[in-house]
């Protein structure tokens, strides 16, 4: 049993709109998208046009300042749109899913006999490296990099987070194969930090240093484990992956194939039933919670994130969920104005303070 560390500072938001333990598999969505928005610090080329076809795992764009860095489609089909902004900016490459979907075929690496220059490859080539994030700064790992350490994060202490625990119970197996790959890239350690009394079956993971912590968020921030962990120093650089991307370079491991199956957490006050939903990365929005969102008044409007309602990206219903999020929030959009509601005692707003009665 590793020792706890306890976070003595830090707000946990109790927002509306939990979502339950029920699992549901949406339909196929009418288009998918991969942004390079998403993506920070890209500078994307188009290695595709309009009408092409395409499989899952066939490259769309790659990095103009890292050629090696691909950003592959997560489903099989034909290019359907590429979306441009102000000085032909690429928004976005939209794809028209095949109702059979069709795969790239990579080999599946022996991770005891291949080297780390192969495994990187394959990293690149299948377009998962983008999962793998560098600190300090953000980004896409470089693979040129060597890292002192890779953390993961088993949990999410972020309002209406999804549970891991219940997304991930069926994903041991690629887990562990993610882990070992993940050991292959680093000379240190594989981090894996989990909550206290909310483990799961996360500490029977093997190849990891499992640390446990307690406390109310951020302490579910990777970023924040690190500095508890092993601090970055001035040189330093850690290597960091979302514990369901994990499962999806676990999944290239042992099948060979890109598959971009995940599960998000439909959640926020304005879903009628908050549950967990099983998508293809880059869903469009509205067929993730088709006849799940609650009936509107007259002027009233809904404000959709893709990812949570403190570091989510705003988007709408016939936008997209983005290559990071595990989760789609829907609340109020808040245009509301109240009057003079800044001066009135405000008893039913919520504040870390207890002070609602000074003016």
């Amino acid at each position: 049993m590793s020792k706890i560390i306890t976070l003595r500072k830090g707000l946990d938001i109790n927002l509306a709109g939990k979502p339950q333990e029920t699992l549901t598999e949406a339909p196929l969505s009418p288009e998918y998208a991969l942004s390079p928005l998403d993506f920070e610090g890209v500078t994307p080329k188009l290695l595709v046009k309009v009408g092409d076809e395409v499989k899952a795992g066939t490259p769309l764009f790659f990095n103009k300042y890292n050629e090696r860095v691909l950003f592959t489609s997560p489903v099989s089909g034909k290019v359907a749109a590429i979306n441009r902004g102000e000085k032909r900016k690429v928004l976005s490459v939209t794809v028209t899913p095949d109702a059979v979907q069709r795969y790239e075929e990579f080999e599946k690496p022996d991770l005891k006999k291949a080297s780390r220059e192969q495994i990187v490859e394959l990293l690149l080539r299948s377009g998962l490296w983008p999962m793998i994030v560098q600190r300090p700064y953000g980004i896409i790992a470089d693979p040129n990099d060597t890292p002192k350490a890779v953390f993961i994060s088993a949990f999410d202490s972020a309002p209406l987070a999804p549970d891991y625990n219940f997304v991930l119970r069926d994903e041991q197996r690629n887990l562990q194969a993610g882990i070992e790959l993940m050991r292959r890239l680093t000379p240190g350690k594989v981090h894996l930090s989990v909550r206290a009394k909310a483990e799961g079956r996360m500490p029977e993971l093997q190849g990891v240093e499992l640390h446990t912590f307690a406390g109310k968020h951020p302490v579910g921030n990777v970023g924040v484990q690190i500095h508890h962990v092993d601090p970055i120093n001035k040189g330093d650089i850690v290597w960091t992956v979302n514990i369901q991307d994990l499962a999806i370079i676990g999944r290239l491991v042992n099948e060979g194939r890109v598959d971009m199956h995940k599960t998000v957490a439909v959640t926020g006050s304005e879903i009628e039933k908050p549950a967990y939903v099983r998508i293809i990365a880059g869903a469009r929005v509205d067929s993730v919670v088709k006849g799940n969102v609650k009936a509107q008044k007259e002027g009233d409007s809904i404000r959709f994130i893709s990812g949570n309602v403190l570091t989510g990206t705003k988007t709408a219903l016939d936008g997209f969920v983005g290559f990071y999020a595990n989760q789609l929030t829907a609340i109020p959009e808040g245009d509301k104005y109240e009057l003079l509601g800044w001066a009135m005692p405000r008893l039913k707003k919520f504040s870390v303070y207890a002070r609602l009665l000074l003016v």
